[in-house]
């Protein structure tokens, strides 16, 4: 809050605290550095009392700020901020802002929404791999793998390497990355940490590449990290996306599935799943695989989630051998 008028910022802070009551100023108080919360507590022991002119004046503030905005909610976060960093400066405010309005949606990446891939390419190109790496896990994966096969081969390795390993972004690295967004992109909206599934990441990323690019990029990750490969492979291709593989591809796929693990695979599949797999077999079939499901009784989830990487795994070596298509926005065709 400005201190233009009704007293200063922590004067106005403090008697507004105390307009809002104990347990709602407690709460607010809890997000506050314990320094500024000495200096709010100091300034409300000094308050005595209270007239209507200086109250209102402080409610006028609200009022005036509010009208700033448009109304039923909408850039609620925006005035938050802009209540905060005025009450306790710039840094302070917008630490207190970032804990109290979580993981808001930042302006720069909105920004970044609307540009083509050809232009992100352009503004990535001369950044270090890291920067590009945290910039490309804040896309949408469909844009993020749009712009990562424009890349050299030796990057796209690099960025997928980078991605995948990622937990949690270092403010730091946050900092640098909003330094270069508010140079090319003319924002000032301030990133917060961001914790990144980094191989769920990648593996939306890569869903998007050729299988060319996509079988190198795995095997490069392979050579220095086999288990990572493979964690990204496996969410790369889910047994729910099954129901994405055209009919005929399909058909191929239970001729090459042994008929002792499809009924234990099934066991944990929805509906839409069960119903694609069951659409591609004969009556005989299908009637003989309902039998066997419901003979098996309860099963382990474990039992189940193996017998459905066995069954990807057998997905995962038709579509490399180009027989079958997984649905993932590749062609249509088959040899």
């Amino acid at each position: 809050m400005a201190a233009s008028s009704g007293g200063s910022g922590s004067e106005k802070a403090a008697l507004f605290l105390l307009m809002l009551g104990e347990e709602q100023a407690a709460k607010v108080l809890k997000f506050v550095d314990p320094h500024e919360v000495e200096v709010i507590g100091t300034a409300m022991a000094a308050i005595r009392s209270v007239d209507n002119e200086r109250a209102e004046a402080v409610v006028d503030d609200f009022r005036m700020a509010m009208q700033s905005e448009t109304s039923l909610g909408v850039g609620v976060h925006g005035y938050v901020r802009k209540l905060f960093t005025s009450t306790l400066g710039e840094q302070k405010g917008a630490t207190l802002a970032d804990r109290v309005l979580g993981d808001e949606e930042s302006q720069e990446m909105n920004s970044l929404r609307w540009l083509e891939p050809d232009a992100l390419l352009h503004m990535l190109k001369d950044e270090h791999p890291q920067l590009i790496a945290i910039t490309m896990a804040h896309m949408d994966q469909e844009q993020a793998g749009a712009v990562l096969k424009q890349m050299a081969p030796d990057l796209q390795d690099d960025i997928v390497m980078r991605i995948a390993n990622m937990q949690t972004i270092p403010q730091a690295a946050m900092r640098q990355l909003q330094t270069v967004l508010k140079k090319k992109l003319s924002v000032t909206t301030t990133f917060k940490n961001r914790k990144i599934d980094g191989a769920l990441t990648v593996a939306g990323i890569m869903n998007g590449l050729d299988p060319e690019a996509e079988t190198r990029i795995l095997e490069s990750v392979a050579k220095k990290n086999e288990s990572l490969s493979e964690k990204i492979q496996d969410l790369m291709f889910l047994f729910s996306n099954l129901i994405n593989i055209p009919d005929k591809g399909i058909q191929l796929l239970l001729r090459e599935v042994s008929s002792d693990i499809l009924p234990m695979a099934l066991k944990g599949a929805d509906q839409g799943v069960r119903d694609k797999i069951m659409g591609n077999m004969s009556k005989r079939a299908r009637e003989m695989l309902i039998e066997d499901m419901d003979a098996r009784g309860p099963m382990k989830l474990s039992d189940v989630e193996a017998a459905q990487k066995d069954i990807l795994a057998v997905a995962r070596k038709l579509a490399e051998a180009g027989q079958i298509d997984l649905g993932r926005g590749g062609s249509d065709d088959y040899v």
